[in-house]
């Protein structure tokens, strides 16, 4: 049950991050080949890229198309296989910090189960662990504050973290 909902909350965490990164389109925040096109471009560029009405399919093939039809069919290629890449190696990450947070939630919870430490030794002790799990432990307090609040989450509204809207 935990372990489940440990995969959970980390693909959430993920895709939201990917998500929130990806949201403003300024100048920094695009694919180099993107920088320097006309606004024409632009336009029909995210114009396809944000459409959330099309499958991940369609979206591929007509950024396909749109690179073709201005001449940036290598660039486009390189940007979609370097995305592909980056996004294998997010899951990859995402499945080892899986792996690790259980090791990770034994080493807090002895932590928190010693009476003998004051708040500043136990604050300290985490930032300790957060040396061999460095994502770990920032996810098992996340998950932790979903079970400490639970009204609090359940009120946000229809938009959380990373802007994602609950899907009813």
């Amino acid at each position: 049950m935990y372990t489940r909902l440990s995969i959970l909350v980390v693909v959430f965490l993920a895709i939201g991050t990917v998500d929130s990164k990806h949201k403003h389109h300024q100048k920094g925040n695009e694919p180099d080949f993107v920088k320097n096109l006309t606004n024409s471009q632009r336009s029909s560029f995210f114009g396809i890229v944000k459409n959330p009405g099309i499958s991940f399919q369609q979206k591929d093939d007509k950024l396909v198309k749109w690179a073709e039809d201005n001449n940036l069919s290598e660039q486009y290629a390189e940007f979609s296989k370097n995305m592909t890449i980056h996004k294998e190696e997010v899951s990859k990450n995402i499945s080892g910090v899986i792996d690790r947070l259980a090791a990770a939630k034994v080493e807090v919870d002895k932590v928190n189960a010693d009476l003998s430490l004051t708040k500043i030794q136990r604050d300290e002790k985490i930032d300790e662990l957060k040396k061999t799990y460095p994502q770990e432990i920032p996810t098992l307090f996340y998950i932790g504050g979903l079970f400490e609040h639970p009204r609090r989450n359940e009120t946000k509204g229809s938009e959380g973290k990373g802007g994602r809207r609950k899907h009813q």
